[in-house]
């Protein structure tokens, strides 16, 4: 298992720490936080792919997507120096994503089965976990993108994105909105046994602060402690808030936009943030945050260029930004060695993933950088405040970000080497 050179903001470290006290503007002096995060392994999982990760209760299992290969599969980090490959399952069409009940029995699997993006298709796949077997399968209809299940294991909730086809013009846009049908987001309640699960649907059309109130296609989902789901709707620059009880939509925003004077637009090899860029936002992760906000990483995706606002943002509930990272996330790329300059006509280093956790009473933020192959680490003190730790090397193109915060573990899937990789937070 090889490991690729680590780059550090700063080198007044121990070569095998990855997190170091920086600030991020416009924050003041960092706290002198006892946090390092060390590589552990780069795993190669069997397959082809590795997207969207899950983890068991006790911290010891992880699940991984695999949609090239049409599977899932598991690999047990009890060794986190020595993972190791414990089965794969065939579900039959691709996985785009998958969660473990809180009680560590099943696993939730939602697969894409979709003949063409006119009769988009996709099912729930309940897996036992104990005995790797399917024992529930549930009719989405529709398209799935993400699954999340809430903290108190009562319900799920999928992103069903009935995603664009990306080579017919619309509007006179490649790939422009709208596209018939609409997603929707899929509830799914857990009481009981598998036998009796059921779904319902919640309409996400309508949204007076959707671009294109028609063709919502949500994208990402997640869900906090009330049962309430957050669901990033990236094409059209918007965030839904959804009750799961009672399954209806109880707030909405725009994402707004991005306005920097400190952009790299220009893919010339040079790394120069002087650039003017007005870009909406276009949010793929979203992730509570444990007092009650919202992070965002602004990828971009439709819009006609320059799309998306490459970087991050923390937004209230009520869609006030409360922080913006602006040109610092880029520049924090740049300084340890990771901003992809080829990607800067384009959408720069595409902050695509995002994980939020308490790791040892200190909430931790990871911004991960699809282009940049790294992942930016962030301790939230104050959700209008975070401190940049630092900027850490991951596998070629990091999709899925996981803490395992009772293990003090965090882990990247690599979509494109088909790797995990598994990094140490030592208890301070």
């Amino acid at each position: 298992m090889s490991r690729r050179p680590t780059r550090l903001l700063a080198a007044a470290v121990p070569a095998a720490a990855l997190l170091v006290a920086a600030t991020v503007a416009p924050a003041a002096a960092a706290p002198n936080l006892p946090y390092v995060v060390a590589p552990l392994a780069t795993f190669d999982v069997a397959g082809e792919v590795a997207e969207i990760l899950a983890v068991t209760p006790d911290g010891r299992t992880v699940l991984y997507t695999d949609s090239a290969a049409e599977e899932i599969g598991a690999v047990d980090i009890s060794d986190p120096r020595a993972p190791r490959q414990v089965a794969t399952l065939d579900v039959g069409g691709e996985p785009t994503s998958v969660a473990i009940t809180p009680d560590g029995r099943h696993a939730l699997v939602v697969v894409d089965t979709s003949p063409s993006f006119t009769a988009p298709s996709g099912v729930l796949l309940v897996v036992e976990l104990r005995s790797r077997a399917v024992v529930r399968t549930l009719d989405l209809g529709g398209q799935p993108d993400s699954v999340a299940v809430s903290p108190d294991g009562r319900y799920a909730a999928v992103a069903i994105e009935n995603q664009r086809d990306e080579e017919i013009e619309v509007g006179g846009v490649e790939g422009g909105l709208p596209q018939a049908p609409a997603g929707f987001l899929a509830v799914v309640d857990l009481a009981g046994q598998p036998a009796r699960w059921s779904v319902g649907r919640v309409e996400l059309t309508g949204l007076p602060q959707a671009a294109f109130p028609g063709d919502p296609e949500p994208e990402y989902v997640d869900i906090n402690r009330s049962n309430v789901a957050a669901v990033t709707l990236q094409e059209n620059n918007a965030v839904a808030l959804v009750d799961l009880r009672r399954r209806a939509v109880v707030g909405s925003f725009s994402a707004g936009t991005v306005t920097r004077t400190d952009a790299d637009t220009a893919d010339d090899g040079v790394v120069a943030f002087d650039d003017p860029l007005t870009a909406p936002r276009e949010p793929d992760a979203v992730q509570w945050t444990p007092s009650g906000n919202l992070v965002t990483a602004d990828e971009g995706d439709l819009a006609a260029e320059p799309s998306g606002g490459r970087g991050w943002t923390v937004f209230a509930p009520d869609g006030r930004v409360l922080f913006s990272s602006g040109g610092s996330a880029e520049r924090a790329l740049a300084d340890a060695g990771f901003y992809p300059d080829g990607r800067s006509d384009d959408k720069g280093a595409e902050f695509e993933g995002a994980e939020v956790a308490r790791v040892f009473g200190v909430t931790l933020t990871f911004i991960g950088s699809e282009r940049g192959d790294a992942v930016l680490g962030y301790a939230m003190l104050d959700d209008r405040r975070p401190y940049l730790l630092a900027v850490f090397d991951t596998g070629d193109a990091p999709e899925g970000l996981l803490a395992v915060p009772n293990r003090g573990l965090f882990l990247t899937s690599n979509e494109d080497d088909g790797t995990i990789s598994v990094f140490g937070v030592p208890r301070p």
